[in-house]
């Protein structure tokens, strides 16, 4: 394989486990001595002095998530939304509550509560079968499959919408369904706006 496609794939790779970390409140940082870095050839690279540091960037590390949760279902989250399958291993889960819509506290018809939810996961199966293995994860809790924005930097990517009608009107529940092949395995992401449990 050429040096260019295997770079872009470590690129790719990097970014989509940057997303599951970011997704959890973790960040990957650089290990840096207190003279300098090492580069891969082991040569030695000095570390700015304090007076070269830029300035106006974040001054504190960031916090942990509590909305999320690694390799299980974080509080919120409903896990009978999508099973994990046997052979796939969960990386990430996070779930947040949706604001209400502005104006519609003042409203007599009760709104809807909503969760954003995001869940990664990691899976041996070739791409094609984690999306069809979605799919039917989703057309049985009620999803149909729609058109998908495109995949940037994916390998595949779809989408599923499921409208339903309360006294307050129609709820529409979305989820995108993104896989990233590395090679050895494709990571799996889930993610979207549902019905609060």
């Amino acid at each position: 394989m050429p040096r260019f496609a295997t770079a872009r794939r470590t690129a790719a790779l990097a970014a989509a486990i940057g997303l599951a970390l970011a997704a959890t409140g973790c960040g990957a940082g650089t290990e840096q001595s207190a003279t300098g870095s090492t580069t891969t050839d082991g040569s030695t690279t000095s570390s700015p002095g304090p007076s070269d540091v830029a300035t106006g960037g974040p001054t504190e590390l960031p916090t942990f998530d509590p909305s999320s949760a690694v390799a299980t279902y974080a509080q919120g989250f409903p896990p009978e939304l999508f099973p994990m399958p046997k052979d796939a291993t969960l990386l990430a889960s996070s779930a947040q509550p949706v604001p209400a819509a502005a104006g519609s506290k003042g409203s007599k018809t009760k709104s809807v509560p909503m969760t954003q939810v995001t869940l990664n996961l990691s899976s041996s199966r070739p791409t094609d079968q984690v999306i069809k293995q979605a799919e039917k994860i989703l057309t049985a809790q009620g999803f149909r499959r729609i058109d998908a924005p495109e995949a940037s930097g994916l390998t595949a990517q779809t989408a599923f919408l499921r409208i339903t009608q309360e006294k307050s009107g129609e709820v529409q529940e979305s989820l995108v369904v993104g896989v990233l092949d590395d090679g050895e395995r494709r990571l799996g992401s889930i993610s979207g706006t549902v019905r609060t449990p």
